[in-house]
């Protein structure tokens, strides 16, 4: 498995964390694609539990630039266009994102409290919130309790 910020996990750890969600009765699919791009690809119609950490990082330019494009030299209205473009992508594969607020550097955060960006109408329903979820602790921390 790996993360577009983080790089490839270690195996003995992927199945460690496969292990606490499915004793929880819950069913992994464990891939090596790094963005939501591919994963929707190889996952139609799913719907994807995420952070408002992660939600921020698929609403991000970074992720969405074309090949060849840089950030530094392209302009607000074009990184934006790029966003909107990865968007329908993830459209065209039905896929939804289930929002849960974090703590992100000052304070709790919620799609709803605090939107990267205002969407289009056509992405309505794409990403949902968590109502009355909050958990202030990070994902790493978390999994270093359950060891």
């Amino acid at each position: 498995v790996v993360n577009a910020d983080k790089g490839a996990i270690d195996v003995d750890e992927l199945i460690r964390r496969i292990q606490g969600v499915v004793a929880r009765g819950y069913r992994v699919l464990a891939t090596r694609a790094s963005l939501f791009d591919a994963k929707a690809a190889l996952c139609p119609g799913c719907d994807f539990a995420v952070g408002y950490d992660t939600y921020r990082r698929i609403l991000d330019a970074k992720y969405a630039a074309p090949a060849g494009q840089s950030l530094e030299s392209s302009t607000a209205e074009e990184r934006r266009s790029w966003v909107l473009e990865a968007l329908r992508r993830l459209k065209c594969h039905r896929v939804h994102f289930v929002v849960a607020g974090r703590v992100d550097g000052d304070g709790f955060k919620t799609m709803d409290t605090d939107p990267v960006m205002e969407l289009p109408e056509e992405f309505e329903g794409m990403f949902l919130p968590v109502p009355n979820f909050r958990l202030d602790i990070s994902s790493s921390a978390l999994r270093a309790q359950s060891s």
